[in-house]
């Protein structure tokens, strides 16, 4: 079967977004079984250009669409317009050796456009829908307002929608009252090397708390914070690593709140020096402060299959979570990790304590949630469930192509 996989950049570790990481796992997956894939990137770092990977770029027909939907009254940014842009590249190729099917996310709707355009059987699976992922402020914005509704546009036109969480998949469907010919759960990928160490109590530091993830509101990089202060209160000898980039926190009105600005307003000096903030670093480098942390911390105010739940308890590292999303869909309380109730400050410090002050229960939890990861995201396991919707998809497109 040819494949074709769209993802916004490539390769993974130029660019260690979610669903980068995801596209790169199945493509390995598929290939290994003996499938073509051709991967369709809006961004190519100079060292990922291979064969098989293709640059989306603008074409002729994308710019005269563009100018007459402009003349039609459709002043959309420039952004939403991409998925013509994307359909042209798989046409391309499509002519050259023949698209058996496409799997693209549902941002900015370009799946609309790109099944509009481009005759091939198009399965959608759900990443972040903006009217779950966009948080707060960032929700009361035009471009927000637009993005979503293009969205639901574009899902009306799809007939085959995916998700790797129950929970975003029962939302959207609700949400946009939608009745796909087919609808299904499929988990991410999750990759096992050996190469990873796994979490041990004994050479973990005592009191060490470790946050991967944006500064932003949808990370919940100023939960974490608030929560750490929290807890400098009863325990000082407590320390954070802040693992992300700083995209910073949106308000009202005024520039974005950076990290650095919101501790000042919220930690005296010598509580400033428990959190070293590290920026954005390698796969590598987050895999070994895992090892180092006590507990890993994920407080996404929502969150769809997180990486970074997966790959720390992959590690089996001990994780307290946010119930936000499909978060829940992966850590079972008090089975493979802690949750805290969404909102609730209190539930969130009590629930990291409790890591940290039963490392062994903490152990435990950590070891039954990488038994739970490989029992459940191994690769090739999902690929077979992905090519099994893949062949219904196709069966669909068939069957109504030859209905009169």
């Amino acid at each position: 079967m040819h494949i074709a996989l769209v993802t916004p950049s490539w390769p993974m570790h130029r660019y260690p977004n979610g669903i980068v990481t995801y596209v790169h796992l199945l493509r390995e997956e598929l290939r290994a079984q003996g499938h073509r894939i051709s991967v369709f990137a809006n961004r190519i770092a100079p060292d990922g250009h291979e064969p098989g990977v293709h640059l989306v770029s603008d074409s002729m027909g994308s710019r005269l669409a563009r100018r007459l939907a402009r003349w039609a009254g459709n002043d959309l940014p420039e952004v939403f317009g991409w998925g013509q842009r994307i359909a042209a590249s798989i046409d391309e190729v499509h002519r050259a050796d023949p698209v058996d099917v496409i799997e693209m996310e549902e941002s900015f709707g370009w799946c609309g456009d790109v099944q509009r355009l481009v005759d091939i059987p198009l399965v959608v699976k759900l990443h972040g829908p903006a009217f779950l992922s966009l948080v707060e402020e960032e929700l009361d914005t035009p471009l927000a307002q637009q993005k979503i509704a293009a969205e639901g546009r574009a899902l009306r036109r799809l007939h085959t929608i995916t998700s790797p969480s129950g929970d975003t998949l029962r939302r959207t469907l609700e949400r946009y009252g939608l009745r796909p010919a087919l609808s299904e759960v499929v988990p991410n990928p999750m990759q096992v090397s050996t190469e990873v160490g796994l979490w041990d109590a004994a050479r973990a530091a005592p009191r060490h708390i470790l946050f991967v993830g944006r500064f932003d509101k949808r990370k919940g990089g100023d939960l974490v914070l608030l929560a750490f202060r929290r807890l400098l209160e009863t325990d000082p000898r407590l320390r954070l690593t802040f693992v992300g980039p700083d995209t910073g926190l949106v308000r009202p009105a005024g520039p974005r709140i950076h990290f650095d600005e919101f501790c000042a307003g919220h930690f005296d000096p010598s509580q400033r020096e428990r959190i070293d903030y590290k920026g954005q670093l390698s796969q590598a480098d987050i895999a070994r402060l895992r090892t180092q942390a006590s507990v890993t911390l994920v407080a996404s105010r929502w969150d769809n299959q997180p990486n970074t739940a997966l790959e720390a308890m992959i590690q089996a590292c001990p994780v307290v979570a946010v119930q936000a999303g499909g978060v829940d869909e992966l850590v079972e309380h008090g089975v493979t990790g802690l949750l805290a109730r969404a909102g609730d400050h209190d539930d969130l410090c009590a629930q990291l304590l409790a890591a940290l002050d039963d490392p062994a229960a903490a152990g435990r939890m950590g070891q039954a949630a990488r038994r739970r990861v490989l029992e459940r995201h191994a690769g090739r396991t999902l690929a077979e469930q992905s090519l099994a919707v893949y062949r219904r998809a196709i069966a669909q497109h068939v069957q109504e192509a030859a209905t009169p």
